[in-house]
C-alpha cells in the first residue's frame, strides 16, 4: 500500500462535472497516494491532519458556504476542530429543556475559548490550488474581486482567477487527457446550463438549441458534447473554462456570481433579454490557452511536490 502525501479538500459533488474534475491530484497522482474530504464535511472526515493540506479547485473563496472553513484551515486543526464542536447546535427533543441547552451552549462557548488560547499552534503545510472566488450577484459585487487577508496565511497560494494578487494557476481540470482529443462538429451552437440556474428559453429567445446541464459524473461525455459545437451558450463556469480550452466561442449567458469575472481568456457576455447572436462576431477563439493552462499547472505541480512528505 502506497504512504498517503496528502490530504485533499475541495467540493466533491458526485453530481456536477466540474466539481469532479477540479480534484487536481487525480491528474498527478494514484487514488491511494492521498486522502479526499468534501469541503462541506471535512471535520467529520479521517484526514491525516499531519500531512499537507491542499485546497481547491472550485469556487470556494467569498462562498457564503465555503469561505469560513478556507480560514478555518490556516489555524492549527486542534483549533478548527475545537471551534467546530462549539459550533455544533444542540437539538433539544423536550421543549422544556431549552433553558438547559442555552445555558449548556453559553458555558461551554466560554470554556472552548479557555483551551483554544492554550493550544499550540503547529500544522502541516497548506496550499490552495485552483480555487476562485464564487459570491453571489445578489450580494453587490464590484469591478474588481477582494480577496480575504487570511488567504496570505496559507503555504503556497494558486488562484484560478487572473489579474489578483495572487499568482494565478487555473482550474487543473485542464489536465483532464479529453481535451487532447479532436471531436466531430455535431452541432452550431449548444446550450450548456448549469443545474441550479437553468436559462429560460424566454430570456434569450426561443431557437430549437441542443441543450445540455453540468450535472452527472462523465467528464469525458461533457468535453466531448462541448467539443461537439462551433459556439457554446453558457451560465456554468467549467461550460465556460472547458469551452475555451477546446478553442471555441463562448458565449456567458446571464452571469450570475463573481467566478465568471476573471477568466484568464475573456468570454462574450450577453444580459437577459439581449440577442446572444449578435455577439457571435465579438466572441473569440483561443487557441493557446490549453497549452497554456496545462503548462502553468505543471509547473505548479512541481512547487507543490517540495511539501511532500
Amino acid at each position: 500500500m502506497s504512504k498517503k502525501k496528502f490530504n485533499v479538500i475541495f467540493r466533491q459533488d458526485l453530481n456536477n462535472v466540474g466539481d469532479l474534475a477540479s480534484q487536481p491530484l487525480q491528474y498527478f497522482l494514484q487514488p491511494d497516494e492521498y486522502n479526499v474530504a468534501d469541503i462541506t464535511d471535512v471535520y467529520k472526515s479521517n484526514l491525516n491532519w499531519n500531512l499537507p493540506t491542499i485546497v481547491g479547485g472550485g469556487g470556494l473563496i467569498a462562498n457564503q458556504f465555503f469561505g469560513e472553513v478556507l480560514r478555518d484551515f490556516t489555524d492549527c486543526n486542534d483549533k478548527s476542530q475545537l471551534l467546530n464542536l462549539a459550533n455544533e447546535y444542540w437539538q433539544t427533543s423536550t421543549t422544556a429543556n431549552t433553558t438547559v441547552r442555552d445555558e449548556f451552549m453559553r458555558d461551554l462557548q466560554k470554556l472552548i475559548e479557555t483551551y483554544v488560547d492554550k493550544l499550540q499552534n503547529a500544522k502541516s503545510p497548506r496550499i490552495i490550488w485552483g480555487a476562485g472566488h464564487n459570491s453571489d450577484y445578489q450580494k453587490k459585487i464590484k469591478n474588481y474581486l477582494e480577496y480575504p487577508k487570511w488567504l496570505q496565511l496559507y503555504d503556497l497560494i494558486g488562484i484560478r482567477d487572473y489579474n489578483q494578487p495572487y499568482e494565478w494557476v487555473p482550474c487543473a481540470s485542464c489536465m483532464h487527457p479529453a481535451f487532447s482529443r479532436r471531436y466531430e462538429i455535431k452541432h452550431d451552437v449548444i446550450w450548456f446550463e448549469h443545474k441550479k440556474q437553468l436559462l429560460k428559453n424566454a430570456d434569450f429567445g426561443a431557437e430549437p438549441i441542443p441543450r445540455f446541464i453540468n450535472s452527472g459524473n462523465n467528464v469525458e461525455q461533457i468535453i466531448e458534447i462541448l467539443g461537439s459545437a462551433n459556439v457554446i451558450l453558457t451560465n456554468s463556469y467549467h461550460g465556460a473554462y472547458w469551452g475555451i480550452l477546446l478553442g471555441k466561442k463562448v458565449i456567458v449567458m446571464e452571469p450570475w456570481s463573481s467566478k465568471f469575472n476573471a477568466f484568464r481568456w475573456t468570454p462574450g457576455f450577453v444580459s437577459k433579454g439581449s440577442d446572444w447572436k449578435l455577439h457571435i462576431d465579438e466572441a473569440e477563439r483561443y487557441p493557446e490557452a490549453l497549452e497554456i493552462s496545462r503548462d502553468v499547472t505543471k509547473k505548479y505541480w512541481s512547487k507543490v511536490k517540495e511539501y511532500m512528505k
